[in-house]
């Protein structure tokens, strides 16, 4: 049995981010059964005030994202869309460049944990469960340098299981950048897993109107997402989940529904005292009103830009997703070319939008000038080079 899905009308920032946050009520909504964590005790009343809010919040998002993307599409003519093989998706002078990126990024971030932990100290760690002490000696007196360069393995696996997915490629550079991807998600994020899955998808998908899904097919991939979160959640709280006496999949089950429904309480919460958080700082104001677990800290976008801006967080907010959304409708008007990786991103970035906004981040940062700077570097050099061979040849 297969379902047929609208795919082209999904993977866009302005349907992904309005996925994300349906996905978060659900979660919000979803029963304990009596075992299962969510991240707070006492569940928030959603009453008029919060409601309008927060749907008056996530329209203004959904618009600005949809006006964004039709003027970047509209922006970018049929002639336009580059035929160049150079910034081809398929384009290895892009991929090796990539995939040298994020290996120095990630070595560097080993060279960094091995230097403050010895390799005995972080056995000991993964093995009591405890990963997420090698991550937390990362951050000893951190600065942004070349460890920041880890978050560009989504890139380049991202295009290694594109190539594995639709060509059935399994070279050895396509495997070496899964791999680079498994080490990064176990020593540092979750989110890059999650990211680089989001941005495949994007590429598998892209110039398809719909697709079929295999149901069978679709819940095995389902069960093993599960499995390894799960997994890497108990290498990181295992003391958690044995004090709460969780099993493998109850701990798994509650850490996704945590991690997805937690930040909808966060902005119920919030919205009833947007007036007293309205500009308080970027600290946890909110906690002193909002029923919400102290190990949990991205907890709503909207609750976190209110503390900081205040009602200028509206038209932030608003100018960012149009932004972005034209920078989305342009860049993948282009056709399948490299620019539809940090396309991918910024859909990443506005799935994020109901917890944390990404696109202020260092992470983000990383993604768009290295997703976009690199290609462009690559092209100027190439045409510098043709021009001066032109210019000194015969």
């Amino acid at each position: 049995m297969k379902l047929v899905l609208p795919i082209k009308s999904i993977f866009t920032p302005s349907s992904m981010s309005m996925v994300a946050v349906t996905a978060s009520f659900i979660a919000w909504e979803f029963p304990t059964f009596g075992v299962i964590l969510k991240g707070f005790t006492r569940k928030e009343a959603l009453d008029m005030t919060s409601a309008v809010m927060l749907v008056s919040w996530y329209s203004m998002i959904f618009a600005c994202f949809f006006v964004g993307q039709k003027l970047g599409g509209s922006f970018v003519c049929r002639k336009d869309r580059s035929d160049d093989p150079f910034l081809s998706l398929d384009s290895n002078a892009v991929y090796y460049g990539f995939t040298l990126i994020s290996t120095l990024g990630i070595v560097s971030t080993l060279w960094a944990i091995f230097s403050k932990l010895s390799f005995q100290q972080a056995l000991i760690f993964i093995s009591l469960g405890q990963t997420n002490m090698l991550k937390e000696s990362l951050y000893e007196e951190y600065h942004i340098g070349l460890v920041s360069l880890r978050y560009v393995v989504i890139y380049p696996a991202s295009i290694a299981l594109h190539h594995i997915i639709r060509q059935k490629r399994y070279s050895a550079v396509n495997l070496f950048n899964v791999f680079m991807l498994g080490v990064s998600t176990f020593l540092s994020m979750r989110l890059i897993l999650v990211a680089t899955l989001m941005v495949t998808g994007f590429l598998v998908t892209y110039g398809r109107t719909r697709i079929q899904i295999s149901i069978a097919k679709a819940a095995l991939f389902c069960s093993l997402i599960f499995l390894i979160l799960s997994a890497l959640n108990i290498s990181r709280n295992a003391g958690y989940y044995e004090r709460n006496q969780l099993s493998f999949g109850l701990a798994g089950a509650s850490e996704i529904i945590t991690y997805v429904g937690s930040p909808f309480q966060t902005a119920v919460g919030a919205a009833k005292v947007a007036d007293k958080l309205n500009g308080s700082g970027g600290g946890d104001e909110y906690r002193d009103w909002v029923d919400i677990a102290p190990a949990l800290n991205t907890n709503s976008a909207f609750t976190l830009l209110m503390q900081q801006m205040g009602v200028w967080s509206w038209p932030y907010l608003a100018l960012v997703c149009l932004v972005m959304g034209f920078l989305f409708g342009a860049m993948s008007s282009l056709g399948k070319t490299i620019f539809l990786l940090p396309c991918g991103a910024i859909i990443y970035g506005a799935a994020e939008l109901w917890r944390l906004d990404l696109f202020q981040t260092g992470t983000f940062v990383v993604w768009s000038v290295i997703g976009i700077g690199l290609p462009g570097a690559l092209l100027l050099m190439r045409r510098m080079m043709h021009f001066v061979n032109k210019a000194t040849g015969p």
